[in-house]
Order: structure tokens, then sequence, then C-alpha cells
């Protein structure tokens, strides 16, 4: 998955709904796989990051980009929450089926079954879910457009 941990960086470029944020390294960088081995094309302690444009963002904005909540649930879930109830499920329907055909450990044998079988299952949804999804933009921190200081110091002169 993404990182969870809203950074902050520059809007550089827009193509339709997206926009391409250059992100200063922080504290996701620093702990993120993804950086670690150049998926991300980071370079030094910059990255750039293409994400959706919900707040309407212009070139020259400092915005807070995050994954969406509704995203990270989904996530916790599909890596967490579904095998760890499976395996519950799948230890107590054995147990039960082992105590009705006297099938000793039969509990074990079907717990760790359907917690593998899930966590293939999760495994393959978070792998979709991570194409399919992409981080947004939370909030716009500043808006100043490339060269508008410049442009508006220098007419007063």
């Amino acid at each position: 998955m993404k990182p969870t941990v809203p950074e902050t960086g520059m809007v550089i470029k827009l193509d339709r709904d997206m926009a391409v944020v250059l992100l200063q390294g922080g504290e996701s960088c620093k702990g993120c796989g993804a950086a670690a081995i150049g998926l991300c094309k980071s370079s030094g302690m910059t990255a750039t990051l293409t994400v959706r444009n919900t707040k309407h963002a212009i070139p020259g904005d400092t915005v807070t980009v995050a994954l969406d909540r509704g995203i990270q649930r989904r996530g916790f879930l599909l890596a967490y929450g579904i095998p760890i109830i499976c395996f519950f499920g799948g230890s107590l329907l054995g147990y039960v089926i082992g105590k009705e055909y006297s099938i000793p450990s039969l509990e074990v044998i079907t717990g760790f079954a359907s917690l593998l079988s899930s966590a293939a299952w999760s495994l393959r949804k978070l792998r979709k879910l991570d194409k399919s999804s992409s981080m947004m933009i939370k909030e716009i921190v500043a808006r100043d457009s490339f060269g508008l200081e410049q442009e508006t110091s220098s007419v007063g002169s």
C-alpha cells in the first residue's frame, strides 16, 4: 500500500484531474520500501507523485497529499481483518467437525488452511486495490503560482 502519513509538496504540473506533486522527502519516504528500492522515482530527498486533484490545485500551490480514508480502511480490512476472521472461523469449524467425527487436531489444520487461503485471496485483492487507487490532494496549504510574487514585486518598483 501507499504511505499513510500525509506529506506536503508543491504542484508542478496538471493533467486533467491529476496533478504531479514534487514532494520533499519526509517521514513517509524514510520508512517506505518503495522509496528504498526506487519505485517512486525519488531522486535524493525529493520525489514526484501523481495524485488525484480533488481540491483543484494549480501549479505552484503547496498541498498536502494523503491516501483516502475509505481506501485505507479497505486495505487494513483486507490485510488484517479478513485473514484473522477466517483463521478463527476455520478453527471453529474444524473443532466442530473434529468433535463430531472424532478427528483429533482438525481445528489446527482447518484454521491454518483457511488463514493461508484467505491471506492469498487478500493479497490479490490488495494488489488490485493498490493499482486502482491513488493518493489525493487533501488540502491546499498555500496558493502561490510560479513567479507570481516576482511579478507583483517588480510592478511595485
